[in-house]
């Protein structure tokens, strides 16, 4: 058994693809894939492969290796590094495709795919990377550096607008800490992005970081400076200062993020992903006894409502169960005083209202959700009618028609902006469909 001749034979195979070859070698030394493999830091076949596009082949070897995969080799790094550095961009998805795992690994430096994505501006290996690994956007270099931080040297605009925005509208859990951490986070000079865009004079990166309202415009890196002090432009200088940007002089205090500007909706979306399932089973039932009890109350107010059993001949309607005389004007009317039902009114309003709010922040998204959603939108309706039907007083009864009229345009409105919506999407895609056909 020649072993030279093999490892040649086994490299050329790789080389050109040729899986017959592979296997030629194989039957002349089974074990050479198994000898390869226990070296720390090789070039494997499926490096070669890898850097040339040869998909078939590749797939061969990682069905007999699939170890081959996480190696590095003697330069530091893996097949799925060299297919990014030579541009197969097939081989790369098809690599994640078999294990999404595969973004995790770290090369030379510390280098994981995402940092290189983000170092040659592959916004399509961005987005499909966080998608399959959103742990992969917290790895640092060596040097301490984000995949931000590679973005913003490296000139990657496009790169760093994917990423902040990943990192804006990323509702999982504990996301807020995650945003602030990672934009501010300190490479070995602790620098953080800002202060490496204004290094750069880069106002299209400044102002895109500026305005998530999460950067620390007073963090110093080990020089002592603020992102003010190492700005070398006026135009650069402008803006930090518009944000509210200070030099190190005028900084006693430890940094602190200032600005910050929530986003209601991303807030609201992060709180629901933060709940566990147990906690969101257990208030959903509670929240909908609530609702059912309030509701029931609305109905039977305290002391009762007028209520029609008799008739005198003239007109008269006499005593109900609740022992109260009524005539043809105020049956069905609470028995309570205008004062006195506006203050039941009011907390059983409110204690409805928060009920409700909290059913639907429980509900789930999609089509179960709005199937849920929906009855109680109607609910809502009909408590706010059944209120106004048995307010005692023209006051109360033009408070409660208000609110009954308010919510049911906001039902139409919602109905025929959801409409709108859809149609705009659909006349779209038909008025494309026919672009591409002419």
């Amino acid at each position: 058994m020649n072993t030279t001749n093999n490892g040649d034979r086994l490299k050329a195979a790789a080389q050109t693809g040729d899986i017959d070859l592979l296997y030629s070698v194989i039957q002349d030394d089974p074990s050479i894939l198994e000898n390869i493999d226990v070296i720390s830091f090789v070039e494997t076949p499926l490096h070669i492969a890898a850097s040339l596009g040869h998909m078939p082949f590749a797939n061969e070897i990682m069905n007999l290796k699939p170890s081959f995969a996480w190696k590095l080799n003697p330069q530091g790094f893996s097949p799925i590094h060299l297919a990014m550095q030579n541009g197969q961009k097939s081989m790369v998805f098809h690599f994640l495709h078999n294990n999404k795992d595969l973004v995790r690994i770290k090369g030379r430096e510390g280098i994981t795919p995402l940092h290189f994505a983000s170092q040659i501006g592959e916004v399509n290996h961005l987005e499909y990377f966080l998608f399959l690994c959103p742990e992969s956007i917290e790895y640092l270099t060596v040097r301490h550096e984000t995949a931000l931080h590679i973005a913003v040297k490296n000139g990657q605009f496009e790169a760093l607008q994917v990423l902040v925005i990943w990192l804006r509208t990323n509702t999982k859990r504990r996301a807020q800490m995650l945003e602030n951490r990672i934009l501010n986070q300190w490479d070995e000079a602790r620098n953080t992005i800002l202060h490496i865009s204004a290094l750069r004079s880069d106002p299209q990166a400044l102002l895109l970081l500026l305005r998530t309202g999460r950067i620390d415009l007073c963090s110093k890196n080990l020089e002592n400076k603020t992102a003010l002090d190492i700005a070398s432009t006026p135009d650069v200088k402008s803006i930090l200062l518009s944000f509210g940007a200070k030099p190190s002089i005028e900084i006693t205090d430890a940094p602190t993020i200032s600005h910050i500007r929530y986003n209601p909706l991303i807030s609201i979306i992060r709180i629901r992903r933060n709940i566990t399932e147990e906690q969101r089973n257990s208030w959903l039932i509670v929240a909908t006894l609530v609702a059912t009890a309030i509701y029931q109350s609305g109905l039977s107010p305290p002391s009762g409502i007028y209520q029609v059993s008799a008739s005198d001949g003239n007109g008269v309607n006499i005593t109900s169960s609740n022992s109260t005389i009524s005539t043809p004007g105020n049956a069905g009317k609470s028995v309570l005083s205008g004062y006195e039902f506006f203050l039941f009114l009011f907390i059983n309003m409110y204690s409805f209202s928060v009920s409700i709010l909290a059913i639907f922040f429980m509900i789930p998204y999609g089509k179960i959700g709005f199937l849920v959603a929906s009855p109680m939108r109607w609910l809502t309706v009909s408590y706010l009618f059944s209120m106004w039907r048995i307010s005692p007083t023209h006051v109360n009864s033009i408070i409660l028609f208000i609110l009954f009229s308010s919510f049911m345009l906001a039902m139409v409105i919602d109905v025929i902006v959801g409409v709108y919506i859809r149609l705009k999407h659909r006349i779209a895609k038909i008025f494309n469909m026919i672009v591409k056909l002419c």
